[in-house]
């Protein structure tokens, strides 16, 4: 059936809501209508012009009342043209679909994410992803990756740097060039934008920390771990006492401990030399860790329960806060959780700790060949630098007060 499509005659169509035979418009572009119980179908009939005969294909131009009919006979005639031009719409729309799919994927918040599942076993895995997506992906998530300027990343490094963390900046930097190498190594990328570019000329060299707590912050910072509730207060305390890095304690699982024979054994998946290393346990180490409640998931130190802890933001101002309440609301000299760390180890070279010893007490590796030829793990000795170490800290941060007894002379 053929005839002159109006707005009234569709609207009427539609309101008896049966559906009736197609009708072909006599308004060009001829378009044919398929009437339906809740709408109406315009769509476009032809051939490919130089298409060879082929059976001609239907292109949808639009559904009545969701488009006005001018609309549609607007699609209907751009997809008429299409066809008289020797142009398959279909084909058309299936390259523009592609060539979406492919700007997505190049997008970089999509690549960033491929990046961070590349990197899910890594020991360090957890904090470059959250560095990932707190500053690259929020910058740059919908760009495509080949429009980040090297100009871009360079003032990216000074702005976090200019917020005060001079390390979050460097961390920041270090990890966006591995990325973006990443990426120019599966082609998904000719250049990188941070190449070229170094930490060093853009906020200064690293500064080395030489922080060495005194023994009346150590008390200080002792006591205010005693007083700080788990997870904080025994995690602090067992930070002074072990020397581990702060990540190390932090994710320990108690499938890792052994109270009895006075041992955690750190598995090499969470060591930055990709090998175990065996902590002897002092006795007031264990004594801390006997005191501690055991949650339903393996983790020694949990806030929420299901994951280790992972703010030690959050844990090292709160242990701020109770120390300045304990030092007359005054705060001490800026410090680090890895002060910890040094702390120990300069303590150790001052009780007469041999140096290789202390070292693997760190979990440092031997130097030169005698990593390859000196097998022997020290483990006695490395118990008895432990225990020596964790006398000497609780003489500061406890003293045994002294007892005086008068006695009478004798007449």
């Amino acid at each position: 059936m053929k005839a002159a499509v109006t707005e009234k005659l569709l609207r009427s169509l539609l309101s008896k809501g049966e559906p009736y035979e197609p009708i072909w418009d006599q308004i060009p572009p001829e378009i044919e209508w398929r009437i339906g119980q809740r709408k109406i179908t315009g769509s476009i009939v032809g051939r490919v012009r130089g298409s060879g005969g082929r059976q001609p294909i239907r292109l949808l131009a639009g559904h009545y009342p969701t488009m006005d009919i001018a609309e549609i006979r607007q699609r209907g005639r751009k997809l008429r043209h299409d066809l008289d031009s020797g142009i398959d719409p279909r084909a058309a729309r299936r390259d523009w679909s592609r060539a979406e799919t492919a700007e997505r994927e190049r997008r970089f918040g999509a690549i960033a994410e491929q990046f961070i599942r590349h990197l899910a076993e890594a020991r360090t895995a957890r904090a470059i992803e959250l560095r990932i997506r707190r500053e690259l992906i929020a910058r740059w998530g919908d760009r495509p990756i080949t429009k980040i300027a090297r100009a871009e990343v360079a003032n990216m490094v000074v702005e976090i740097a200019e917020r005060g963390h001079r390390e979050a900046a460097r961390q920041t930097f270090t990890y966006a060039r591995r990325l973006f190498r990443w990426a120019v190594a599966r082609g998904l990328l000719e250049h990188a934008p941070t190449d070229y570019l170094n930490a060093k000329d853009l906020i200064g060299a690293k500064r080395v920390r030489q922080r060495l707590l005194t023994e009346r912050e150590l008390r200080l910072i002792w006591r205010a771990a005693v007083l700080d509730p788990y997870p904080s207060g025994p995690y602090v305390q067992l930070l002074l006492l072990l020397g581990t890095r702060r990540t190390e304690l932090g994710r320990a699982a108690w499938s890792e401990i052994d109270l009895d024979r006075a041992l955690w054994v750190i598995p090499s998946s969470r060591m930055k030399s990709n090998e175990s290393h065996a902590v002897p346990l002092p006795l007031r180490a264990i004594e801390i860790l006997r005191a501690l409640p055991r949650l339903a998931c393996d983790f020694v130190f949990s806030a929420r329960g299901n994951q280790p802890i992972n703010d030690y933001a959050a844990i090292k101002a709160r242990l701020d806060r109770r120390i300045a309440q304990l030092n007359g609301g005054q705060p001490i000299a800026t410090w680090t959780l890895h002060d910890c760390r040094r702390c120990f180890r300069t303590g150790l070279s001052t009780l007469g700790v041999a140096p290789h010893v202390a070292e693997l007490c760190l979990a440092h590796r031997q130097p030169g060949l005698a990593r390859i030829y000196d097998l022997h793990r020290f483990e006695a000795e490395k118990r008895h630098a432990l225990n020596v170490w964790a006398a000497h800290l609780l003489s500061i941060v406890e003293p045994v007060p002294d007892r005086v007894v008068q006695l009478r002379k004798k007449t």
